[in-house]
């Protein structure tokens, strides 16, 4: 400890990069969160009601519709944590702390790769900070971020240690990346990308002064350089490396084939993506900080702030993934979109404006990023108190529901057509499973890839996630099912509580089903069994 504070007190550092500027950029990311129980996430609501599900013990009437079947599978970093904060402290407190470990590691780890890589001119490590809070995180992919946040962090480590411990460094990336990679598989892989990247920016920077790229064609020059030297370099930074490669391939032999084994690369969706990152409660704040963000990153090479090779490579080669990888890899969806955010963390973050023309240019930036960052954190602390008051409300419904139930529900899925700001109540059916040892149909069930695995199927389309999905009027587009569509064909006489989230009344009346709670456009039906006179339907 002594060691570490010694070697941060010798490094020239910006105030924000230094130790305690970078344990106070974490706490206040992650003040938000202090506002609410549950996270008000999209997929958080969802992690929670599968941890309550993996824990069921003898006699929870969870057994009886659900198995845990835990897999070699690169997808369980919360499934894991979830498992050992909620045997101490709860399922519901260990879904707050997960997340907010998660965000921490994610926030922390991408100002200490500044702080590592950039520590003179890290002018916009505001900017980089804004992207935390951005689609992956805000979707709730708990294992990606936590991931990423471990990649990002253990990679700053790696960069320290270089010098000073290079047998620590490699036996800290040997056990990092295992462990990444398991918490989810593209976000541990950033781990590996982020210090051959770097390694091999290194070499390309102590290439001897003022050479060009015309250089690299004449043959003179390419033979005057010290190939061996080089190459020595590389395998001594990378060599531990090798433990992603053995992990993928461990995963490929323990773990069961995947239901889908497909590729899709979704164009539109790359680029609507520069869009979508920073979308929160705000279009015109959301928008203007993506414009702002990227006019940053053209204008200010033209101002003096460059990036090195080692700096510039990292964030470059998480680009080019963004640009390459597949849009949805055998059953898990938006994979690209997620690396978008980490792609301009880095190269905001690693655009050296210690090299600016002015100095006044470079504080300007800092403080622009600054005010602007204090003004979208206030925005999501409001929004996470008005997200805690609307999901008290909406899980009212559950006082309604006997314990050990069976609930279908469905849930209007957010449409931009009609509000940028998103609902964030997709997967809040799954707190049944959660607070009522309910049945639900929203949990993620794909084989291979998920670890629940349903026993009772009420109907072929109506086990699993995104079976309670349903589309306003407005956003079906003749296509997507409304809730009436959905009402039509579900197996309603097999389950004993319809619950619809945000959905509004069904246009059409079903005697089967009696209103026993309403709150706005969300209703909770008890389902009379066939036999039983149906009375009038009270509210329809």
């Amino acid at each position: 400890m002594q060691v570490a504070r010694a070697l941060w007190a010798r490094a020239v550092a910006l105030p924000w990069l230094s130790l305690p500027g970078i344990l106070a950029g974490v706490l206040v990311v992650c003040l938000p969160f202090a506002l609410v129980d549950v996270p008000p996430l999209i997929d958080v609501p969802g992690h929670m009601g599968a941890a309550a599900i993996e824990a069921a013990g003898p006699g929870n009437p969870l057994e009886k519709y659900f198995t845990w079947k835990w897999v070699f599978t690169l997808n369980i970093g919360g499934g894991v944590l979830m498992k050992v904060l909620g045997a101490q402290f709860g399922i519901i407190a260990a879904g707050w702390w997960s997340t907010v470990l998660a965000t921490g590691l994610f926030a922390g780890g991408c100002l200490w790769t500044i702080r590592m890589l950039n520590p003179k001119g890290g002018h916009a490590a505001a900017w980089a900070l804004m992207f935390v809070f951005s689609f992956p995180l805000l979707t709730g992919f708990l294992n990606y971020i936590l991931a990423t946040g471990l990649s990002l962090t253990a990679f700053a480590a790696s960069v320290w240690l270089e010098q000073k411990n290079p047998r620590a460094r490699a036996a800290m990336l040997v056990v990092a990346q295992p462990v990444a990679m398991l918490c989810h598989a593209i976000g541990g892989l950033l781990l590996a990308l982020l210090v051959g990247a770097h390694a091999l920016g290194r070499v390309v920077d102590d290439l001897p002064q003022g050479w060009r790229w015309r250089d690299v064609v004449r043959r003179e020059w390419l033979a005057s350089l010290d190939w061996k030297g080089m190459g020595l370099r590389l395998w001594q930074a990378c060599w531990p490396l090798l433990a992603t490669l053995l992990t993928i391939v461990l995963w490929k032999l323990l773990s069961p084939e995947p239901a889908k084994s497909m590729n899709v690369w979704r164009w539109d969706q790359k680029a609507w993506s520069f869009v979508l990152t920073l979308r929160d409660q705000s279009k015109l704040l959301d928008f203007g900080t993506t414009i702002a963000a990227c006019l940053l990153l053209l204008v200010g090479p033209f101002l003096g702030a460059r990036w090195r090779w080692s700096q510039g490579l990292p964030a470059l080669t998480v680009t080019l993934l963004f640009i390459a990888i597949p849009s949805d890899i055998n059953g898990s969806a938006f994979v690209d979109i997620r690396l978008l955010p980490v792609a301009f963390m880095l190269c905001l973050g690693l655009q050296d404006w210690s090299r600016a023309r002015r100095p006044s240019w470079a504080k300007a930036v800092a403080v622009a990023g600054m005010v602007l960052l204090a003004v979208r954190l206030s925005v999501t602390a409001w929004s996470f108190s008005d997200y805690a008051e609307d999901y008290n409300k909406q899980l009212s419904a559950l006082t309604h529901v006997e314990p050990g139930s069976r609930v279908l529900a469905f849930v209007e899925h957010s449409c931009l057509d009609e509000s940028w700001r998103n609902t964030r109540r997709d997967h809040l059916a799954s707190l049944a499973s959660l607070y009522r040892q309910a049945w639900v149909n929203d949990n993620w069930a794909v084989p291979g890839l998920h670890m629940v695995v349903p026993r009772f199927r009420p109907g072929r389309n109506f086990t699993a996630d995104p079976s309670e999905f349903v589309w306003s009027r407005r956003c079906a587009g003749g296509w997507r099912r409304t809730v009436d569509k959905a009402l039509r064909h579900a197996p309603v006489e097999r389950v004993d509580y319809v619950w619809l989230i945000d959905t509004g009344l069904p246009q059409s009346a079903d005697p089967r089903l009696q209103l026993v709670w309403q709150e706005g456009r969300s209703l909770l039906f008890k389902v009379r069994r066939l036999g039983i006179p149906a009375r009038e339907v009270a509210g329809l």
